[in-house]
């Protein structure tokens, strides 16, 4: 006998959904089996546990690799906020010159 576990839902990457179902294996006792389309794995329970492992470390590097990204990119805005911030200043000091060369061009007019 066999109890459809889960159905994860296609995702558009793999074309198909994948379905989790339990039953019980013989001597290894109960066992999962992963299918999509077609194809099967079938896995015991220390086979889940080491998987399961294995997927948790992907999942650590994989987000890792996306912090370190977005971290890169908040500092890049980071840069460019000071730039612009920078740039604003100077506008604001080139601005205020401009206003007291004004003065004295006046009292020469």
């Amino acid at each position: 006998m066999s109890t459809e576990l889960v159905t994860i839902q296609d995702t558009g990457v793999n074309g198909s959904d994948l379905t989790l179902t339990s039953f019980y294996g013989g001597k290894p006792g109960i066992m999962v089996q992963l299918t999509q389309d077609s194809q099967y794995v079938q896995l015991t329970v220390r086979d889940c546990y080491k998987l399961t492992i294995e997927l948790a470390n992907f999942i650590k590097d994989q987000t890792r690799c996306e912090a370190e990204k977005l971290q890169k990119k908040i500092d890049e805005d980071q840069e460019l906020k000071n730039t612009i911030l920078q740039d604003a200043v100077e506008c604001e000091h080139f601005i205020s010159d401009l206003k007291l060369i004004e003065i004295p061009l006046r009292l020469l007019s």
